[in-house]
């Protein structure tokens, strides 16, 4: 499989290492975000190798022991959940979806009522 498509299905931001599989890689395109994942990791402590890789795209890659990954995992999550932005970012967009989707829940409940006469 190429990697084109096995990137277009990789949901994760972490691989086993090309070379070495005792290790995990853990790969950030956000570098404020790789940044605070290197401080919880630090904060841990666990040990790391870091790397950043040059290129069009540059990337910054973490290698963790696959014996730390559930921590090294738990971070992870923190760092994504520190830089996640909402799903519908436009507050009055939320907003009017919100207000649809209780209007057709409303609607369906009166419809429900009056095909029970």
């Amino acid at each position: 499989m190429s990697s084109k498509v096995e990137n277009l299905f990789n949901l994760t931001n972490y691989r086993d290492h090309p070379e070495n599989k005792d290790y995990k890689v853990f790969f950030f395109y956000n570098f404020e975000q790789g940044d605070y994942f290197k401080q919880l990791l630090e904060k841990e402590p666990l040990e790391y190798e870091q790397f950043i890789e040059e290129g069009s795209k540059p990337i910054m890659l973490f290698g963790i022991r696959k014996r730390h990954f559930n921590q090294a995992l738990d971070l992870n999550s923190l760092s994504y959940a520190r830089f996640k932005k909402p799903f519908i970012a436009n507050k009055w967009i939320r907003f009017a979806v919100l207000g649809f989707t209780i209007s057709a829940i409303i609607i369906a409940i009166i419809g429900y009522l009056l095909s029970m006469n």
